[in-house]
This record gives C-alpha cells, sequence and structure tokens, in this order.
C-alpha cells in the first residue's frame, strides 16, 4: 500500500472549537503558502484542433476532496545549559514527559518518533567598560517529535500535553492519505465515465461520427491545504507627515492571519465529495480523448481553398 505524506501550514492555534484546523508555524517560513500558480488542468471547452479538421476532443475533469486517514503532528524541543549532557537531559525530560502523557490517548510508542536535531555551542557577549568580548555560554539541544494519530479531535489534548512541558512550537502537521494508487483509479473511472456520455450525447443530439482514435492527454493533481491558504490583514490607518528634525513616526503592529481558500469547483465537470467546512486534500484529473470527425480530408483541403 503506497503512503503519501500531505503537509499543512499555517498558525500554531488553539482554542474552543472542537474540530480545528490543524495547522503549523511552518508556514511562516514558506513565503509561497498560496501558490496561485498551481492551477489545476481543467476543461477547455475546445472541442476541434485548430490544425486538424478531422480530429475532435472530448475532455473531462474531475475534482476529488478527501479527509486524511491519519496525522501526524511535529514539535520542536530544545533547551539550553552549561554542558552538552545537561542540555541533552533537560531535552529528553521535557520529550519523556510529554510522550508519556500521550498512552492515555491511545498513542502508542510505534506512533512516536523522536529526531536528533542539533547540539551545539552557544556563544554571547562579555562587557567590560567599553569592550564586548564573545565567549562560550553553554550548549544547546534540538530534537523534533513526530507523533502520529487517527482522530482529528486528539489534536487539541496533544497540543494541550505539550505546553504543560513547555513545548510550543509546532512546526507542521502532516496529513496521510493511504492509499494513493485508489485515488487514482477512482478519478480515472470517472472521467473516462464522463468522456463516454459526452460523446453518446453529442453523436445522438447532433448526429456527428465519431471515431476514437487515443486518448491525448491524463494530468493528475494533488493539492495540499498547505498550498491553499492566503494571508490578509484587516486595519485602517490614517496619514501622518513625518518630520525628520522634530520626530518619528512609530507604526503599531498590524496582525496579519491567514485563511484556507479551496479550489473552486465551477470549472470541473464532476465533484466528489462536496467540500465541507475543514481543509482537505484535493485531488484532480484532466482526461482528453481524440476522436475522427469522419469527414474526408480532402474535403477539408477543399474548403479551406474555398475561404
Amino acid at each position: 500500500m503506497k503512503k503519501v505524506f500531505l503537509t499543512l501550514g499555517l498558525l500554531f492555534f488553539v482554542n474552543s472549537i472542537c474540530v480545528a484546523q490543524e495547522t503549523g508555524n511552518r508556514i511562516y517560513g514558506n513565503q509561497g503558502y498560496y501558490q496561485g500558480n498551481k492551477a489545476p488542468t481543467t476543461s477547455s471547452g475546445n472541442l476541434s484542433d485548430k490544425d486538424d479538421k478531422s480530429r475532435y476532443s472530448i475532455e473531462a475533469s474531475v475534482l476529488l476532496n478527501l479527509k486524511a486517514d491519519a496525522y501526524v503532528v511535529v514539535f520542536a524541543v530544545k533547551d539550553e545549559a552549561l554542558t552538552a549532557n545537561q542540555s541533552n537531559q533537560i531535552v529528553d525530560n521535557k520529550i519523556s514527559n510529554f510522550t508519556s502523557s500521550l498512552s492515555g490517548l491511545g498513542v502508542t510508542k510505534d506512533d512516536i518518533f523522536v529526531d536528533f536535531i542539533t547540539q551545539n555551542r552557544i556563544y554571547d557577549f562579555r562587557v567590560r567598560k567599553n569592550k564586548a568580548t564573545e565567549v562560550a555560554a553553554g550548549y544547546e539541544t534540538k530534537k523534533n517529535v513526530a507523533i502520529r494519530y487517527k482522530q482529528r479531535d486528539l489534536f487539541r489534548q496533544i497540543v494541550a500535553n505539550a505546553a504543560k512541558e513547555g513545548i510550543s512550537d509546532l512546526i507542521k502537521v502532516d496529513y496521510i492519505v493511504s492509499d494513493f494508487s485508489a485515488v487514482k483509479e477512482r478519478l480515472f473511472q470517472e472521467a473516462a465515465k464522463l468522456i463516454v456520455r459526452k460523446k453518446e450525447k453529442y453523436t445522438e443530439l447532433f448526429g456527428v461520427t465519431l471515431k476514437p482514435v487515443g486518448l491525448s492527454r491524463e494530468t493528475f493533481g494533488a493539492y495540499y491545504p498547505s498550498e491553499r491558504y492566503q494571508s490578509y490583514r484587516a486595519f485602517e490607518t490614517g496619514n501622518a507627515t513625518v518630520n525628520r528634525r522634530k520626530g518619528v513616526k512609530v507604526q503599531q503592529r498590524k496582525s496579519s492571519t491567514f485563511y484556507y481558500e479551496p479550489i473552486g469547483v465551477e470549472k470541473f465537470d464532476q465533484v466528489i465529495n462536496p467540500i465541507g467546512i475543514e481543509p482537505v486534500v484535493q485531488f484532480t484529473l484532466y482526461l482528453r480523448m481524440n476522436y475522427d470527425n469522419g469527414i474526408p480530408p480532402e474535403k477539408i483541403e477543399k474548403e479551406k481553398l474555398t475561404k
């Protein structure tokens, strides 16, 4: 069984909503959090080939909204001490207390992985009179803790347990879809049925002759929630003239946030599992089938010459 890890990123956020949008601080370092240029391929509406008038194309585009089978949340844990051993021990104690608290939530040892990131010296400055000298100040240890869970509402409790141990850096939440090949197969079957139905409708209603030539294009796409977030700021402010000699204009911090913007459904021939109120993984498939319309090539050439 193939597995694909689908990554989400946004604010580290906990509130009173029972099922919240799981995200992570990684989005702050991801300047491309909204991939507007990563648009899905949808039906163009162009059925005839401008270069070959005997060729006819039928398109189909399908969108599937799918909830994850499981999730993996990743926390960063770090601490400093005078020696490397002390620093490592402090981090290990935090992780041990945190992961032990998860057993009551049904999280087993097989669902937890600790990744040793770095252990390095840290430096500071000693200031004497007008001289600042860089000196060794100790060691810092960094480790990541990955936790797998299947029930989405466990997220809030996992975050709360982490906070009790002073672990507040939530890096990301991965969405896991277990059977990737089954998703592709389902999309292909639905798109193929659409093309067959369109072909039958065209021949029945318009009396055209369409002989299958071959499949000319198949484009699959997977769109993760981390790629569908946009940032915005909501505020109004006045204008002020700054006099460099008499004063400086100090601007207040304006809070920014993010919101989930799923793929629009208007250009798809079919949407499976219409989207609800929560972020989901979105899969798309575009198929284009070529047909011969039965018009002899010599007739097409004759029509070109008479125009």
